[in-house]
């Protein structure tokens, strides 16, 4: 295992194109409908075992069919199940997916066993070929944040482990405190710029980005939707574009950009290439309805790049 994705685990009803409530009949014909795996950690490790990373996804399913029909999408895709746990008497999670003719979608979503992973989840000893950990969502496992994630990334960390990790929403209004311990452990920290400007008070991505690593993460990532991402560490500091395409979907680009650069720099590549790689991953996911059917490769990312005038990077 190289990876280690810890986060949510649900099943998404993705419905499109569906138009301004207001229109809403009481019985109305669409062109889509589909029953999807969803959640941040299983959308990245979906993604990142597209890209032929050894991944494994720790999270947390109710003991229900629901359940059932997300593990076997996970194993079809590649991806290392044995961290999944089963929640007795609890469902799985299960997120309403409605999508507009833009692509912008709204998520309607139950409360279910993904939000109870708690430390006695986690693998006790991490494996010697593991080179990452993705948090695919602080503020998405409340027991595991107040209880054994802090003391989990510092044993990460002397194992030479690094460690990624982006934002849910918050939901129990926390703020910069639900995440101020973490940030020192965190590597590559990868938020969505409309979760981190009330967080921080600011109003910009640049000054966003300064908070955090004047807090202590090294590496800053803040995704931007369709103008791409700005990205901070010692050695650079700036815009990364996102490639202009009309989307299909958006649900998911975030992790997919995640997962994208996570890849790359596992790879070895600087942040500003794996931004420049992940902004062309995120914008070719959202031709695609779902949050993990694109079955992104190497080759797809680069092909997208070169045909949309990009740089292919080395």
């Amino acid at each position: 295992m190289k990876v280690l994705c810890i986060g949510s685990a649900v099943m998404d009803i993705a419905a499109t194109p569906i138009e301004d409530s207001v229109n809403w009949k009481e019985k109305q014909r669409i062109s889509d409908i589909r029953i999807l795996p969803g959640g941040d950690a299983v959308n990245q490790s979906i993604h990142l075992a597209d890209f032929r990373v050894d991944t494994a996804l720790c999270a947390c399913t109710g003991d229900d069919s629901t359940g059932q029909m997300l593990r076997a999408a996970l194993q079809e895709r590649n991806v290392d199940v044995s961290f999944v746990r089963s929640k007795e008497g609890i469902r799985t999670g299960t997120a309403m997916v409605l999508i507009n003719p833009e692509g912008e979608r709204h998520i309607f979503s139950v409360q279910g066993a993904h939000s109870t992973l708690c430390a006695e989840d986690l693998p006790k000893v991490l494996p010697e070929d593991c080179r990452a950990i993705s948090l695919a969502s602080l503020f998405s496992m409340p027991e595991l944040e107040w209880n054994g994630l802090l003391p989990y990334l510092q044993t990460a960390h002397h194992q030479n482990i690094r460690v990624f990790a982006d934002l849910a929403a918050d939901k129990q209004g926390l703020g910069l405190a639900g995440i101020e311990p973490f940030l020192p452990e965190i590597d590559y920290f990868l938020p969505s710029l409309y979760d981190v400007l009330n967080m921080t008070g600011t109003e910009t991505a640049e000054e966003a980005a300064r908070v955090f690593r004047n807090l202590g993460s090294d590496h800053v990532i803040i995704k931007c939707g369709s103008e791409g991402c700005y990205c901070s560490d010692k050695h650079f500091s700036g815009w990364i574009p996102a490639i202009p395409v009309r989307p299909v979907d958006t649900t998911g680009a975030g992790d997919c950009m995640s997962a994208a650069f996570i890849y790359r720099i596992l790879e070895g590549d600087s942040m500003e290439d794996a931004c420049r790689y992940a902004c062309a991953a995120g914008s070719y996911s959202t031709l695609f309805v779902g949050a993990s059917e694109a079955k992104l490769t190497d080759g797809r990312v680069r092909e997208f790049m070169k045909t949309n005038g990009d740089t292919v990077l080395s």
